[in-house]
C-alpha cells in the first residue's frame, strides 16, 4: 500500500476484495505499510505524492468556467466550493444588467495551472475573488502561486452564512461600471 513508485501510485487493494486487507489512515508509514514517525519514511511518502500529483492532468476539469473565456470582458470572478452556485447566479443578474464578465471556479488548487489559469483569464484588467473565509486565504493562495492580472479585489466573509447571488450582484454592477 505505501510502496514507493516512479509513477507515486501505490499498488493497493480495494475495499472488500478476498484475502487483501485495506487501509486508511492518517498515520505516515513506511514503504511495508508500518507506521513510523522517522523523518526518512515521512519525507520518501511526500515525495511519492509530490510524483503522483506531478503525473496529474486534469484537463479542462480543472476549473468550471464560463463567460467570455476567450478573452471576451475584462472582469473575472474567481472562486471555488460552495461560493460557485452564488456568483454564478449573481453573475447571470450582473450579466443582464450589462456586466461583461468570466467566471473562473478552481477545482483544483494542486497542483498549480499557470498556464491554465493564464490563458483563463487573457485579456482580464480586473479580478474580483470570492470567498467564504474571513482572513482571504484563498486570494494570498492565488497571489502566492500565479501571476494575476490587473486591479485585484477582495469579496469575502467568514462564518457559516453563504454568499447570496444579490451580494454578488451588486458587487459586479458596481465594479463592472467602473
Amino acid at each position: 500500500r505505501y510502496e514507493l513508485t516512479d509513477s507515486g501510485v501505490s499498488p493497493m487493494s480495494l475495499p472488500g476484495q478476498p484475502g487483501l486487507a485495506y487501509t486508511a489512515d492518517g498515520l505516515e508509514h513506511n514503504e511495508r505499510g508500518i507506521p513510523s514517525s522517522q523523518a526518512a519514511d515521512h519525507l520518501a511518502q511526500m515525495d511519492k505524492r509530490a510524483r503522483k500529483l506531478a503525473l496529474l492532468d486534469p484537463g479542462d476539469r480543472w476549473a468550471d468556467q464560463e463567460g467570455g473565456i476567450d478573452g471576451d470582458g475584462d472582469l473575472a470572478v474567481i472562486t471555488f466550493g460552495s461560493c460557485t452556485a452564488p456568483v454564478r447566479e449573481g453573475l447571470a443578474r450582473a450579466r443582464a444588467d450589462g456586466v461583461n464578465a468570466r467566471l473562473v471556479s478552481i477545482r483544483l488548487l494542486s497542483p498549480v495551472q499557470p498556464g491554465r489559469l493564464k490563458r483563463a483569464l487573457a485579456g482580464v484588467k480586473r479580478v474580483l475573488v470570492v470567498e467564504q473565509n474571513h482572513s482571504g486565504q484563498f486570494l494570498r493562495y492565488l497571489r502566492g502561486e500565479y501571476d494575476l492580472p490587473g486591479e485585484v479585489a477582495s469579496l469575502r466573509r467568514p462564518g457559516p452564512l453563504p454568499f447570496r447571488p444579490d451580494e454578488i450582484h451588486r458587487r459586479l454592477v458596481e465594479w463592472g461600471r467602473k
